[in-house]
């Protein structure tokens, strides 16, 4: 059965981050959608931690706002907690974060898809129709085909999904919700590259059953950030977050029921996060280590649940009770919900284009966890592009393909789609060679340029994104045409110790510029010399590529490599640096040190024409 009334340009499958931000860019450009999801009333539910951003992350949630995407206003509207991470170091690498309240973040985020007059369709996709080099339309259980231009796959973990606690294992996406099944067999019948992952979530506790007095409480920062550029104001209310830390009594009830976990029993296959490990995990790569830092979150604004972040497990509920209770003042503690892992599929990189088209169709495209990524922030972004890049297909227009230099986002796609990853992927800003450049505070700036062109912004949106940049403008033009004693002004942003008050004292050109703004002009100016060298260290190694690797006897002993990189490459033993590259796990930092490690002389290299030599 086919249900015309349905027929679209643009169908979405799946209604969480990645979804929302597709629905809503192709209808930003002028497609009609329909978005298709399990359970209207879970659209946009935060399944693990409530919160947005983070260390790179919260830098490209600017990037969505800077498109026009919903991510960064709704966070800024449901924020219980602001902290801006990582300011030990440098500001290009400062990571804004919000905790929000997960009920609202949700609510809000069904209003907007409202207020542009998206169309939901609560039904279960169960295969696409037509050969997959040009789908015509996807088939719902009740609804029955409806007919689109394209179609964008967003089920996150839902593909597939296998739920496991402790020896049972059962079908779902995530608790209370059924897998998308039937559409993973179909995308194995057309013969699709599938992977298995693995992720999970920690046990929620009842908040009215612990001693609050015994945790650390964890100050917020500043009130005055905003992920939305522009912003009037973030209107979150203010919670209670606290902290602690596992011990010895902690690790040791994970031990006594270790032999039920499902990640050592060989249950689950699917490979799961380096960088977020289940608590089973810590306990068995880090077994002398009993100390663990636990952050306590509540769900909302006076919620009744609180998040355990850093407990997530998939041991059983007796294991799980056995731990909560051995933290500091949780002796009492109630689990309102048990913890579990989730088992789910993903396609392999070879799959995807960096359109987030799939190589062997025209107008498929993916984004989420379907990619290989993992967090709301990636999963939000990648949604984004390929909801565009669905309507430019139909639109028969070119289709946008991010640049890594110039966005977190064009970092992220070239990674997952050139060299993939062997587990979920995480964005961290040592992942982009031109960080000094694409920071967090300058995100609007750098996309405004790309987003007026493919016809992301709007209205409202649009006009205040042009004024800020004329603002910016006139900054810049007052510093590079400005002194103080002699010293040109641009010199002086260039010295840590000046401050834009400083400047404002003797530049009276800056006179009104808005002081974010101001600040952000400040660093470029600062950066600006580090900037152009990084893009011809850039231009470098693409040149290089050629390069033999040949004579590293062994990467383990490469003092300029992450240990992760290391442990890549010598698994691998890739023949030129360009493959190196390509290797999951290897960061541009990576190829990077095995330029310097080679120019050091400590190995024989060869430039791949025959020639070799070392250099001392």
């Amino acid at each position: 059965m086919e249900n015309s009334a349905c027929a679209t340009d643009v169908l979405v499958v799946g209604g969480g981050h990645a979804g929302i931000e597709a629905v809503l860019a192709a209808s930003r450009v002028g497609c009609s959608v329909v978005l298709v999801t399990l359970s209207i009333g879970r659209i946009g539910e935060m399944s693990c931690n409530p919160a947005i951003g983070g260390i790179a992350k919260g830098t490209l949630v600017r990037e969505i706002d800077a498109l026009g995407g919903s991510m960064g206003v709704v966070a800024d509207k449901t924020r219980l907690q602001f902290r801006m991470l990582n300011t030990r170091k440098g500001p290009a690498v400062w990571g804004p974060r919000v905790q929000s309240d997960a009920a609202r973040y949700a609510l809000e985020q069904r209003e907007v898809l409202r207020a542009h007059g998206i169309r939901v369709v609560e039904d279960e996709a169960i295969s696409l129709e037509g050969p997959t080099e040009e789908i015509i339309g996807v088939t719902c259980r009740r609804t029955g085909m409806i007919r689109c231009r394209a179609v964008v796959l967003a089920m996150g973990t839902f593909l597939g999904g296998r739920l496991f606690m402790g020896t049972e294992r059962w079908r779902g996406g995530r608790t209370g919700d059924i897998a998308s099944e039937r559409l993973e067999a179909d995308l194995r019948q057309r013969l699709f590259h599938v992977e298995r992952f693995k992720t999970g979530t920690p046990p929620r506790i009842a908040r009215g059953s612990i001693d609050e007095a015994a945790l650390t409480v964890q100050e917020s920062g500043s009130d005055d950030f905003c992920f939305a550029f522009g912003g009037s104001g973030c209107r979150g209310r203010s919670e209670r977050f606290h902290q602690t830390s596992t011990n010895v009594g902690t690790r040791d009830a994970a031990l006594r029921h270790i032999s039920k976990s499902p990640l050592l029993t060989g249950m689950i296959g699917g490979k799961g996060p380096r960088y977020c490990p289940s608590f089973e995990d810590k306990v068995m790569r880090f077994p002398d280590r009993t100390s663990h830092n636990i952050y306590v979150e509540p769900m909302g604004f006076g919620s009744r649940l609180l998040y355990l972040n850093g407990l997530s497990t998939s041991l059983p509920r007796e294991a799980q009770l056995e731990m909560v209770r051995s933290l500091p003042g949780f002796g009492n503690a109630r689990i309102s919900e048990f913890g579990y892992a989730v088992e789910y599929s993903s396609l392999h990189h070879s799959e995807i284009s960096p359109s987030l088209r799939l190589r062997r169709g025209t107008n498929l495209f993916a984004a989420g966890q379907i990619c290989g990524t993992s967090g709301y922030e990636e999963a939000a972004a990648l949604g984004l592009l390929a909801g565009l890049n669905a309507a430019r297909t139909v639109q028969g227009l070119e289709r946008m393909h991010p640049d890594r230099m110039r966005s977190y986002l064009g970092v992220m796609v070239e990674d997952i789609t050139s060299g993939g990853s062997t587990e979920p992927y995480r964005l961290f800003s040592s992942r982009a060679e031109n960080r000094l450049h694409i920071r967090q505070d300058n995100a609007e700036r750098r996309m405004l340029q790309v987003a007026t062109e493919m016809g992301l912004l709007e209205g409202e949106k649009l006009e205040t994104a042009e004024q800020r940049q004329t603002q910016a403008d006139m900054a810049r033009q007052a510093i590079l045409s400005g002194s103080c004693g002699g010293v040109p002004a641009r010199v002086l942003c260039r010295r840590p110790e000046v401050t834009a008050e400083q400047l404002l004292e003797v530049l009276p050109g800056l006179s009104g510029i808005e002081r974010a703004i101001l600040d952000s002009v400040i660093l470029d100016e600062r950066y600006e010399g580090y900037i152009h060298r990084g893009e011809r260290r850039m231009e470098a190694r693409r040149r290089a590529g050629d390069v033999s690797l040949a004579g590293i006897v062994s990467y383990l002993g490469v003092k300029e490599l992450c240990w992760e990189a290391r442990e890549a490459l010598e698994r691998v033993r890739p023949r030129t640096l360009a493959e190196a590259e390509r290797v999951p796990g290897v960061r541009p930092s990576d190829v990077e040190g095995l330029l310097l490690h080679l120019a050091s002389g400590r190995s024989t290299w060869n430039t791949g024409d025959g020639s070799s030599g070392s250099r001392a």
